[in-house]
Formats: structure tokens, C-alpha cells, sequence
């Protein structure tokens, strides 16, 4: 009955109403003209244009999507339709699909600024997969402290496949930018929503600049104009909006000795515990948050490997090594590095994440727990403790879910009544008092 459920909730949105592109039914205009390089389908080509130049929207059949990709970064406007005007960009995505209250075959969006688009597309009610429909998290599971765009797909592939499909939220944040070089933020972007990252990054403002030791490092951060305390305090930030439990970082000796790998880290190993100083302030006010555990790549202390190499059910079986591999794909401006070689194994010849034998991702060690040390180190969500809400409601399948539903499932008939009964009192006690204090 079960598997029926799912295959009707699988199949039914696309007998109702499937996803339809409606973007070559529409004319697209920026002032007077139309520009074929904003619906083309290539994110590469983009055009420029000043506040004054509206975009009209003109199409055959109603919308009620739209798909905006910004160049360099979204910008905030309004949107005009019907008799409806709503504001757009201010989510700060670089993608942003934006949702109209009523369909419309025709729409004005009018900017603040001078922008940069890169592409438009118009959608009837449903989005198809590739769209990114970006969301925006208030409290992380994991938090995935990548230095650039890609070092998350390779020294840290198959990590991020490996807890969305266990249910896990997951905060990417991103030690540099790349506003430089918008082919890869784009492709940054594409990467994250190929393995079923659905929650907008964060990006530093500092910029990327090799160096191959932690003081050069620094000194190019200095040079750029930040200190090592605006890093610690980005840091910081992250750690006490977003209050994940368990942390992973980079090798201290930065994977390939990149002094941008270890400066992330060595900072990260500093801010971990700033975060739950209270006397350490930055500059928006958050409450300090502890987490249970840090992780570094390829830390030789008590280490943990984990398995990319099982068939993952919310992936159609595939691996969460072979999943990362699609995401790396994304970043089509780094195929011809070496990476893509030590990834993938020359001529694509690697079936599995063991065959990695320098830097190997699945390989990691407990720097800082709060919980205790890892037993089975294969999970690094051992032993971390979630409230009861999480683990019945965010489909979480960790320990503490497992020991509660073998506890539960150990109960006689009678215990199971009365449990049930409790919560069903409980339940409608709180609904009760939220009613009431509505009234009020």
C-alpha cells in the first residue's frame, strides 16, 4: 500500500498539470529591442543594462513563473502584472525563479539599479528539476566549510549525497568568492542543485588567490583588504545563524598544500569555540551556539571513513560517490585541471570512491566533539543528540531515531495506547493554547 501511495504522489502531479517551458511563446523585450543572448540557453553570454531599461514580458499562453539569472548578482526591483506589483532580488539568489500570485500573459520588471541578465525563461505553474528553485535554511544539520567552488564536489564528494539522503540539512558555506569569474558561480550553483543541495550557499566576500602555505595565505587576505578577524567573524556568523550540529572543514595541510584550504581550517578550528563565547561579538547579534562535533579532512586523529559507495534510495540507486561525480561535471571551466583525472580516474575508469588514493574524500577525523568519541566511527552524526521534534518530523534516520522506534516497537499492545494517548492529548493541548492565544 505503501509503495502505491508513493507512486501515485510520484505520478499524479504530471498527469494534473506537467512543467511547461512557455519561453519561446513569449516576446521578451529590455527596453525596445529584443536580445536573443538572454534566451539562449547559455549562461555565458549576458548583456548589461541601466535602470532605466524595462523588461516586457509578452506571451501567448499565461505564466505563471519566471526565471531570472542574474550575471554577476541578482538585483532587486518590482514586478508589475494585473493589478499586482511584487518586489524581486531581494532574496540575493543569483538564480531566482520568481512566483507570480495569478497567472498572467503579460508582466513589466522594473529595476533599482543597473543589471547584468544572463537569462530569462517563463513557466506555466510547475517548474521542471533543473530550475532552481532555491530556499533559504534557519537551522542546519551539517555545515560544510568549502574554501572554493568545487573543492565541495571533490576533497568533500560524496559526503553531501551521502546525508541528504538520510534526511539531513545541509548549510554550504564558501571561504571565497568567485564574482570575478561568473562562469563559475554559475556552475558553483549547478553543481550544489545536481546532488540535491537545495539551500542557497554563502559566500564570503573575500576573494580567491592561490598561495601554497598558511602565511601566504594570510598575507593575501590582508592584501585584498580583510584580516584574519573579519575571517574569524564570517566564521562565527555562520556557525551561530545557521547552529548546525556537526562541522566539516579541509586538511589542516590544506589536501594539495593550498594555503586558502588551510587558512579556512585554521580559522574554522578558532571559531568553533568563539562561537560559543559569549563575550566574542560580531557584527550582527546572534546567540552563541555550541556544536557537537568538527571534522577535518584527512585528520590522523581519530579517524572515520565513510561509505560512498552504497546505492542511495532518494538517488535511483546510485552511489554518493557517483552522485558527486555528476555534480563536478557541472563545472565545465575546470574538466581540463587535474581534478577532474583524480576524481573521475583517467578515461573515467574509477567505479568507486576507494580508488582514490591521495586525499581520498571519504576519509576524515574527529578534531572537536562535545558528545564524546565517535565507537563505529562510520557515521559522523554518532552520538549527536536531536530533539525529539527533529527526529519524528525531519525525517532523520540517525541513532537516535533508530533507539527511539526500537523502544517504541518494544512496548506491549497496552504501553502502546497509553504512548499514544499521551501524545494525542499533548498534541491537542498545544493546538488548543495556540487557538486560544489567537483569539486573544
Amino acid at each position: 500500500m505503501k509503495k502505491l501511495l508513493f507512486l501515485l504522489t510520484f505520478f499524479i502531479p504530471f498527469m494534473v498539470n506537467a512543467e511547461e517551458d512557455l519561453t519561446s511563446k513569449c516576446t521578451i523585450k529590455i527596453g525596445e529591442k529584443e536580445y536573443s543572448k538572454i534566451t539562449d540557453n547559455n549562461y555565458s553570454t549576458y548583456l548589461k543594462f541601466t535602470k532605466d531599461s524595462a523588461i516586457t514580458i509578452s506571451c501567448e499562453e499565461e505564466i505563471q513563473n519566471i526565471y531570472v539569472m542574474y550575471n554577476v548578482k541578482s538585483t532587486q526591483g518590482t514586478i508589475q502584472y494585473a493589478d499586482v506589483n511584487q518586489e524581486t532580488g531581494t532574496n540575493n539568489f543569483l538564480n531566482e525563479v520568481i512566483k507570480l500570485k495569478n497567472s498572467t500573459k503579460n508582466a513589466t520588471i522594473t529595476y533599482n539599479e543597473d543589471y547584468s541578465i544572463a537569462e530569462i525563461y517563463t513557466f506555466s505553474k510547475d517548474l521542471p528539476n533543473w530550475v532552481q528553485d532555491w530556499q533559504t535554511l534557519d537551522k542546519a544539520d551539517l555545515m560544510l566549510f568549502s574554501t572554493h567552488s568545487d573543492d565541495e564536489q571533490l576533497f568533500f564528494a560524496g559526503l553531501m549525497p551521502t546525508y541528504i539522503n538520510k534526511g539531513y540539512k545541509i548549510q554550504v558555506v564558501y571561504f571565497t568568492n568567485h564574482y570575478n569569474n561568473t562562469l563559475r558561480y554559475h556552475e558553483q550553483l549547478d553543481g550544489l542543485w545536481t546532488i540535491g543541495i537545495k539551500y542557497y550557499p554563502v559566500i564570503s566576500t573575500f576573494p580567491d588567490a592561490y598561495s601554497e602555505s598558511l602565511e601566504g595565505a594570510t598575507k593575501n587576505l590582508n592584501a585584498a583588504g580583510y584580516s584574519r578577524e573579519d575571517a574569524l567573524a564570517f566564521q562565527v556568523e555562520q556557525i551561530r545563524k545557521y547552529k548546525p550540529y556537526v562541522v566539516v572543514g579541509h586538511d589542516e595541510k590544506g589536501e594539495y598544500s593550498h594555503g586558502q584550504h588551510m587558512l579556512n581550517t585554521d580559522i574554522l578550528k578558532e571559531a568553533i569555540h568563539k562561537a560559543d563565547d559569549k563575550s566574542f561579538n560580531t557584527t550582527t547579534e546572534l546567540n552563541p551556539w555550541k556544536i557537537s562535533k568538527l571534522y577535518l579532512h584527512l585528520y590522523n586523529e581519530n579517524k572515520i571513513v565513510l561509505d560512498y559507495d552504497i546505492p542511495l534510495e532518494n538517488y535511483e540507486g546510485k552511489t554518493a560517490y557517483e552522485v558527486s561525480k555528476e555534480g563536478y561535471s557541472k563545472h565545465y571551466s575546470q574538466q581540463y585541471t587535474w581534478f577532474t583525472d583524480w576524481l573521475n580516474g583517467p578515461n573515467n575508469s574509477y567505479t568507486s570512491a576507494t580508488q582514490i588514493k591521495t586525499y581520498n574524500p571519504a576519509h576524515y577525523g574527529l578534531y572537536y566533539s562535545s558528545v564524546g568519541e565517535d565507537v563505529n566511527k562510520d557515521d559522523i552524526f554518532e552520538n549527536v543528540k536531536f530533539p525529539i521534534t527533529e527526529i519524528l518530523f525531519n525525517n532523520k534516520t540517525d541513532n537516535a531515531k533508530i533507539k527511539f522506534l526500537n523502544t517504541y516497537n518494544g512496548l506491549s499492545t497496552n504501553q502502546k495506547l497509553m504512548y499514544i494517548g499521551i501524545t494525542i492529548i499533548l498534541i491537542s493541548s498545544i493546538g488548543f493554547i495556540i487557538i486560544h492565544n489567537k483569539k486573544k
